[in-house]
């Protein structure tokens, strides 16, 4: 059998656990798993050839993690609509080099946002023209939209996100009625409803409040933690009532998590998720970071951060993701924006991903390997039901996967970030294990030793099938 490419000699991260192995790949699929101890001639004929090339290539991962790509179910890339913020190219590039090789695209913060047909067909478009890896949409469920869900259903759109808060007037927020509405069609139609959860009368009469004061603390107390606990408990006596599946997006609070976990036990269909900024980043680090850490809701107290990490090692948290949320340099920077308040809500963090959860997670607290790949790929995944096409290293898999350095150090610099504005929290943090290599269906589309990618002819998905 020959192979268009062979990853040699790694430990291979795989359902089953971690094993030295090789990967051999054809067509764009994982089609063969082996002992490097094996014959290798019995399990392949000769591979050889340049790794750029990529084909034939022989890729020794000795001393490496070969990891499945990361799933992030979360990212905002603004296209069309932004590009002088984010596109599907430099999104996707970042993701890349990130080891993500799929990712799920929000509705907002585009132009036009995804709430029609005709705006799914857009966002499909700039998708098709410009993504690197493989990607899947989410449709939005706003105010006055819930006709339109089937149809977007039907053209692509995996899951809908709705907030109970405001959001933008490009995107207004589900009131209660049509949240309830939205939630039956949602279930007649078989598809997920991720939820933003904040409560809208708490958190408007807070920004009015904090509009007077104009400090970071007048920020956090109007998105204060009542205003998430409040927005979530709602959503999910709604779920019970509907049987609709609800994904509560970005929790911040173990409260919150808490809260999905008991409402699993009475027979509700709901998951949770956080992002890695919910889990290494505080109140205080806000307060000496700034802008570029604002985004909504906003991060909690260190007290929060470690029991947020409790939840993540006893299984409450189903899964992490980035919602990497992009603006311009002018837009984070506290003269260019006219201050913190105005300044743009959102982290850039789909290319540290993987990085600041293996080092925060993995080296410091010693959270398994095999345990941050379920939480990043595996279970993402299954949500969205793309596994085990995707978020899996095994036979007949998509060849998806990433060769993760874990003994790398590096620093984040603005060189290294293939965002259209290279600024995050990160930058300047001292992270261990880096991605030296990601593959997107056999093609590799990020090479560290290159610093590039290259399209990966990424499809448009169509109910969970990339």
């Amino acid at each position: 059998m020959n192979f268009d490419l062979v990853i040699r000699g790694g430990r291979v991260v795989a359902p089953g656990g971690v094993l030295e192995a090789d990967v051999g790949i054809s067509g764009g699929v994982i089609s063969a798993i082996w002992s490097p101890d094996h014959d290798r001639d019995a399990a392949a004929a000769s591979v050889a050839g340049s790794m750029n090339a990529n084909a034939g290539a022989d890729v020794d991962a000795r001393g490496k993690y070969v990891l499945p790509g990361v799933v992030d179910a979360h990212v905002h890339f603004n296209d069309p609509g932004f590009p002088d913020r984010e596109d599907m190219a430099s999104g996707t590039a970042a993701a890349a080099a990130g080891g993500v090789t799929t990712v799920i695209d929000m509705p907002l913060s585009g132009q036009p946002a995804v709430v029609s047909l005709e705006a799914l067909e857009l966002k499909k478009k700039a998708a098709a023209a410009r993504a690197k890896v493989d990607y899947a949409l989410w449709g939005g469920l706003v105010n006055d939209n819930v006709d339109e869900m089937e149809a977007m259903s039907r053209a692509g759109a995996v899951a809908f996100k709705a907030f109970t808060c405001f959001a933008g007037d490009d995107f207004p927020y589900a009131t209660p009625d049509v949240l309830l509405r939205g939630m039956k069609e949602a279930r007649r139609l078989g598809l997920l409803l991720g939820v933003h959860c904040e409560d809208q009368a708490l958190t408007s009469r807070g920004e009015a409040e904090a509009a007077e004061k104009g400090t970071i603390r007048s920020f956090l107390h109007a998105h204060s933690p009542l205003t998430e606990r409040l927005a979530t408990q709602a959503v999910l006596e709604m779920a019970k009532e509907t049987g609709a599946r609800v994904h509560i997006c970005h929790a911040t609070l173990p409260e919150v998590v808490d809260a999905v976990r008991r409402s699993r036990l009475e027979g509700v269909n709901a998951t949770v998720e956080t992002c890695p900024h919910y889990l290494l980043f505080s109140e205080e680090d806000l307060e000496r970071i700034g802008p570029v850490l604002k985004c909504a809701p906003p991060v909690r107290s260190r007290k929060a951060v470690e029991a947020m990490w409790e939840r993540v090692f006893d299984g409450s948290v189903d899964l992490i993701a980035s919602d990497h949320s992009p603006s311009t340099l002018s837009q984070k920077n506290l003269a260019g924006s006219g201050g913190f308040l105005k300044a743009w809500g959102g982290v850039q963090g789909v290319q540290t991903l993987l990085p600041a959860l293996f080092t925060e997670g993995v080296k410091k607290r010693g959270l398994p390997l095999k345990r941050l790949t379920r939480l990043i790929s595996a279970e993402p995944a299954r949500l969205f039901g793309l596994y085990p096409r995707k978020g899996a290293l095994q036979v007949g898999s998509d060849a998806d996967l990433t060769i993760f350095d874990p003994e790398t150090q590096w620093t984040v610099k603005p060189e290294d970030l293939f965002y259209k504005n290279p600024h995050t929290p990160y930058m300047g943090m001292r992270l261990q294990g880096r991605v030296e290599m990601t593959c997107s269906r056999g093609r590799i589309v990020y090479y560290v030793h290159d610093a590039k990618t290259c399209d990966a002819g990424a499809a448009v998905p169509r109910k969970g099938s990339i």
